[in-house]
């Protein structure tokens, strides 16, 4: 096929990363190494002599976003140039990424060492170099932690790998493997690290965050490293990524609840973010049991109802997969039903996805394309609708806002510590600062609220 970037004296890697939070912070991890070895790192649309496209596979959607950007990559490459699939695709189904335009395949094991993937000659033939390792056998989380994130005041920050649960719809373990933590002292260093390169706010991710601390002996869990993060000294904030309905446990809430920001304020300890995202999946219990879900959807309705009455101002979040093939009408009702009358406020609404490989690709019942679009925008629709509705319960409350950058308006862009858009005419300084002020609405935007400074809501951490 082409020729291997093994003799370049200086390279160019364009690397671009798909899917959740954790695989973006896998992709930061592999610029960094890379940027290390000596590669110079440009943007994905510019000539390079490799490409990389760190893959998700969550939806079949996803598989198809990777194929196209290898085959742009493909169009961009001078004579001689890599294309590599990297991640979750090749490693859940090699065979539907071995297309003519890509030289290599990684799996997530082999991403995380690309610069000495790269120091080895790709054998050249009509289909991809494959180097896949079985993710089943791993142990051990890799830890993928580097100094900063590239232009970012958060850190997306992994704690945890793969997963353990055997959802019907998923390739998710067949991609990432069983669940696997990194010690509670990694995770602390490394957040030592992110804050000492000017990071003010962690994510803790992972592909199965509340399974942190199982797989150890003693075990330990989610609210145990939550605890250990709040010593972590100049930290700010710390916000969860998703988390299953079943481990958002009362220890969790409770932590949380008594260290927000309005129970901390004027503090120089950490704080968490009101915020939880949760994946409800669906509001119909005959569904969930179709799905291989561990719970019925009255856990969701107690849990959704244990936080907003313990931490007020609460941002809920949570994913639905609409069209399952044991979806009716009638249950996918029960699913609007529960969304209007819960204290949910936004929603990530997700079509069904047949995936290769999953239980749920032999039930035969499918529904309609059709049906299942209107569904999902009937769905969507209801979403944007609760979220408007909580944007507008934060005007006139006071917030904490971690200012990330300008917006093309020349307007500084950040969010509060429960996830809401916030723009402000404030000075350049303010980037990277977390500033208190007070949530005004802007005409323009029902999602994005205004910024109001006083001389007394500047708040003393702006020092830092």
């Amino acid at each position: 096929m082409h020729t291997s970037v093994k003799n370049i004296k200086r390279k160019r890697l364009a690397l671009i990363s798909l899917g959740c939070k954790l695989n973006h912070a896998e992709g930061e991890a592999m610029r960094h190494k890379c940027s290390q070895a000596g590669f110079d790192l440009v943007p994905f649309d510019e000539e390079a002599d490799v490409y990389v496209v760190n893959s998700c596979t969550v939806t079949s959607e996803a598989d198809r976003e990777t194929k196209k950007l290898a085959r742009r990559a493909r169009r961009l490459a001078k004579k001689g140039a890599s294309v590599i699939i990297a991640g979750c695709s090749p490693q859940a189904n090699i065979k539907s990424m071995s297309i003519p335009e890509v030289d290599m395949l990684l799996g997530n094991s082999e991403k995380l060492d690309l610069p000495n993937q790269l120091k080895q000659e790709i054998k050249t033939s009509s289909f991809p170099e494959v180097r896949v390792g079985e993710i089943q056998r791993e142990m051990n989380a890799e830890d993928s932690s580097f100094p900063s994130f590239e232009s970012q005041t958060r850190a997306f920050m992994k704690v945890q790998d793969g997963c353990d649960f055997s959802c019907s719809f998923c390739a998710t373990t067949i991609a990432r493997g069983p669940s696997r933590s990194l010690s509670l002292e990694d995770c602390i260093e490394n957040a030592r690290q992110f804050v000492s390169n000017g990071h003010r706010e962690i994510v803790l991710t992972g592909i199965h965050l509340g399974a942190y601390g199982k797989d150890f002996r003693p075990r330990l869990s989610l609210s145990k490293l939550s605890e250990a993060l709040l010593k972590v000294e100049d930290l700010v904030r710390i916000r969860f990524s998703s988390v299953e309905p079943g481990e958002v446990t009362k220890e969790l809430v409770r932590v949380v609840s008594r260290n927000t920001f309005s129970r901390n304020e004027g503090s120089e300890s950490p704080y968490f973010c009101r915020h939880f995202h949760i994946p409800v999946q669906s509001g119909d219990d005959l569904v969930l049991s179709a799905m291989k879900r561990n719970y019925k959807i009255d856990r969701c309705t107690r849990r959704f109802n244990e936080i907003t009455s313990s931490i007020r101002g609460a941002c809920l979040g949570g994913d639905f997969i609409v069209g399952f093939p044991e979806e009716t009408r009638a249950a996918f009702n029960k699913t609007l039903d529960w969304v209007r009358e819960s204290p949910i406020s936004y929603l990530h609404v997700f079509p069904y996805s047949e995936r290769e490989g999953t239980d749920s690709s032999l039930i035969n019942f499918a529904v309609d394309p059709k049906e299942k679009k209107r569904r999902a925008n009937e769905l969507r629709i209801l979403g944007d609708r609760k979220w408007s509705a909580f944007v507008a319960s934060q005007i006139g409350t006071d917030a904490e806002v971690l200012f990330e950058s300008k917006n093309k308006e020349g307007l500084l862009s950040g969010l509060t510590d429960n996830y809401v858009r916030v723009v402000s005419d404030a000075p350049d300084s303010f980037v990277g600062k977390h500033v208190r002020v007070q949530l005004e609405p802007l005409p323009t935007r029902f999602s994005t609220l205004k910024g109001k400074f006083r001389s007394d809501y500047l708040w003393a951490r702006l020092s830092k």
